[in-house]
């Protein structure tokens, strides 16, 4: 049996007040990533302002988006994300990145290089066809992911 890693963008719409991070994002668009991931063995949220986040961390509102990052901060930003990822990779047979090419591509190399099989099933897709997978996949549903090579 695949056990399978979730990474979730997370969303500009957010509560007003502090709360859990997978209730902070208000969006149907998160709401659909996280429904998929909540599928998965475990998941985890990707942040440009905390980097890596347990969807029970109680985080305050933020404004910051990858698009507000220099270049040397995207790439902190995706040092910080893979030193807190590697420990869990070791426990997963795939990594699903449920994410656009603003968080993917900071750390995709170096992810490909450390799990065994990472999928990002959005490349190539705008943002309706991303819903669209999201309705009509169930996770984790091998024969409708491909690797990302």
């Amino acid at each position: 049996m695949t056990k399978t890693l979730a990474l979730v963008g997370c969303g500009s719409e957010k509560r007003d007040t502090r709360t859990e991070a997978k209730s902070l994002y208000t969006s149907t668009y998160f709401a659909k990533k996280r429904q998929w991931a909540e599928g998965c063995d475990t998941w985890r949220i990707l942040s440009a302002e905390h980097g890596v986040v347990h969807p029970a961390t109680v985080l305050e509102p933020y404004d910051t988006a990858m698009a507000d990052l220099s270049n040397e901060q995207a790439n902190e930003w995706a040092t910080d994300v893979m030193a807190d990822l590697r420990p869990l990779l070791s426990s997963f047979d795939e990594v699903v990145v449920l994410a656009g090419r603003d968080y993917f591509d900071p750390i995709s190399d170096e992810l490909r290089q450390a799990a065994p099989t990472v999928q990002w099933p959005f490349q190539g897709k705008r943002l309706f066809e991303q819903m669209e997978w999201l309705e009509q996949t169930s996770p984790p549903d091998q024969s409708t992911l491909e690797s990302f090579e």
